[in-house]
């Protein structure tokens, strides 16, 4: 009994913390999760208020990038940039992640065998190109807009195989969801076409704007995410990151949108708005450098040193990454390898689950 009090009160000033930061977890935290305060309004409250945050730092940081780019991240809640690169500097580029030997981390989602190779400093200094990818005037004004928090984002390369020969289960990646309570952004820079083929990246235009009809939405999932044992509807995701019905997508006025876009596309996503992986109709394979910028929600300003706080989120990043890999190695969720991306036929792909 001693012993549990003294866990419970080490972990206080850790739920407190996230409180305040971008903790969405209703199971993990029994603040987040707990019944009569979400009644009372808590989640609807950090909601209201990461969002007027997040505004307020894009109308200070509106001189970073046109009114046209302004204009239509802020209507649909992402933008489309078609030829991105110049054709030389993308084929060097394309050619380059093809050869590339680095540090891999191979999972399944569904059907679909996901490799992602994390493009830290060290693995950037062995990739020249990708490199001036890094550096790219229009990306870095584009992603330290966006984000709202005037950083770099994290940067991967990431590579999908579709309807591989593994043991079907199911795919969180394929229902329209939302990443978390905040506005936060994603991006691709497409090293392949997207088309039904190899599944499209599937959003609902204007769904990152906060209206009343989501807000009471908001309302209604995080008292749903409150219950305990039983009481919980199967297929549900507590994990702060809500899933949305068909029904209630109409009942607030979004309509979905395939974005099927030609290689050398640049995307750049906020995830608050509803979104999934599109469904691919063959087996099929799909290269993007994955990009990702996720801060703290809650803080008024951003930094006003973006070189040296992108360092610094690499840095803590990574090592967070070696702990979660730990975990997901051990229970077999994730198989790691030092090496290529394999860009072979999907059918020979092999099951990795229970692998070394």
């Amino acid at each position: 009994m001693r012993r549990s009090v003294i866990g419970i009160t080490w972990k206080v000033p850790k739920w407190i913390f996230e409180l305040l930061s971008w903790g969405k977890s209703f199971k993990n935290n029994p603040i987040l999760g707990n019944y009569f305060l979400n009644r009372c309004g808590l989640h609807v409250t950090r909601v209201i208020l990461a969002h007027l945050l997040f505004r307020f730092r894009l109308l200070l940081l509106s001189p970073l990038v046109s009114s046209e780019d302004r204009s239509e991240f802020n209507r649909n809640g992402y933008l489309l940039k078609k030829n991105f690169l110049s054709h030389e500097d993308f084929e060097r580029l394309s050619q380059e992640l093809l050869e590339l030997n680095a540090p891999v981390r191979e999972v399944i989602e569904g059907t679909t065998i996901t490799q992602r190779v994390f493009m830290d400093s060290e693995v950037r200094n062995t990739a020249p190109n990708f490199q001036k990818l890094y550096t790219h005037k229009s990306l870095d004004r584009l992603m330290r807009y966006c984000s709202s928090k005037n950083r770099p984002p994290l940067f991967y390369i990431e590579n999908l195989y579709n309807h591989a020969n593994v043991t079907p289960r199911p795919d969180p990646q394929r229902d329209l969801h939302a990443d978390t309570f905040h506005p936060c952004v994603k991006a691709w820079l497409y090293m392949d076409e997207s088309s039904d083929d190899n599944g499209s990246f599937v959003y609902a235009p204007g769904s990152h704007r906060l209206t009343w009809k989501r807000l009471k939405w908001e309302y209604r999932q995080s008292l749903e995410a409150c219950k305990r044992g039983s009481d919980r509807a199967p297929g549900r995701y507590w994990d702060g990151s809500f899933r949305v019905s068909k029904e209630d997508l109409a009942k607030m006025g979004y309509k979905v949108k395939k974005l099927s876009v030609p290689k050398n596309t640049l995307l750049i996503g906020n995830v608050y708005g509803f979104h999934c992986r599109g469904r691919a109709l063959r087996k099929s394979h799909r290269m993007t450098v994955w990009m990702q910028a996720r801060d703290n929600p809650f803080n008024p300003l951003f930094t006003p040193f973006p070189k040296s706080t992108a360092w610094l989120f690499e840095r803590v990043w990574k090592k967070a990454l070696m702990k979660i890999d730990r975990q997901k190695t051990e229970g077999g969720e994730q198989r790691n390898y030092f090496g290529a991306l394999t860009r072979a036929e999907c059918s020979k792909v092999s099951e990795i689950v229970g692998s070394d």
